[in-house]
């Protein structure tokens, strides 16, 4: 490993936390020594979407996550209105291109990149206090464990709820 790696590997782990924390290094590591974050498949960004970008505090993409049916679904009814028939597969292409291809090539390289900006902005904040930086990036990093929870807990009681009310229409 190089230097640089080296002397980042304590603010990494301070900003990963302990879940998936050797995962997560070796890539880091990987991205280092490249300069770059490679494309990697990341299969909880698959699996889970949206609810791992939140668990990670990657809160910016998930939004772009939310937001992205409602895109899809506004392209597939300009394209309805183009070419007829034509709708559905426009939205199913957009979908599984953000959340099946994507997301999971991207995750990575989104967390990674976000541990470096929470990295360069507390060396920022906290020149020469190593110790300091520590315990701020185990404050903005580390995983959201209560809010994906919750999330997918509402989610299942709202699709749950509009089940029964679609059964009594």
């Amino acid at each position: 490993m190089s230097a640089v790696r080296d002397a980042d590997e304590p603010l990494y782990r301070a900003f990963i936390g302990k879940p998936a924390q050797r995962h997560y290094l070796a890539y880091f590591a990987r991205a280092d020594a490249r300069g770059y974050p490679p494309i990697s498949w990341h299969w909880p960004a698959l699996c889970f979407g949206v609810l791992w970008l939140i668990y990670r505090k990657l809160y910016r993409i998930a939004l772009l996550g939310f937001i992205a049916p409602y895109v899809a679904f506004a392209a597939g009814a300009a394209a309805e209105h183009l070419v007829p028939r034509t709708g559905s597969a426009v939205v199913w292409l957009l979908l599984v291109a953000f959340f099946a291809v994507w997301l999971p090539l991207n995750a990575h390289a989104l967390y990674y990149k976000q541990a470096r900006a929470a990295i360069a902005q507390m060396r920022a904040i906290y020149p020469n206090r190593q110790d300091a930086q520590i315990t701020a990036l185990g404050v903005v990093g580390g995983a959201q464990r209560g809010l994906p929870l919750a999330l997918l807990v509402l989610l299942t009681t709202l699709s749950i709820l509009a089940g029964f009310a679609e059964m009594n229409h």
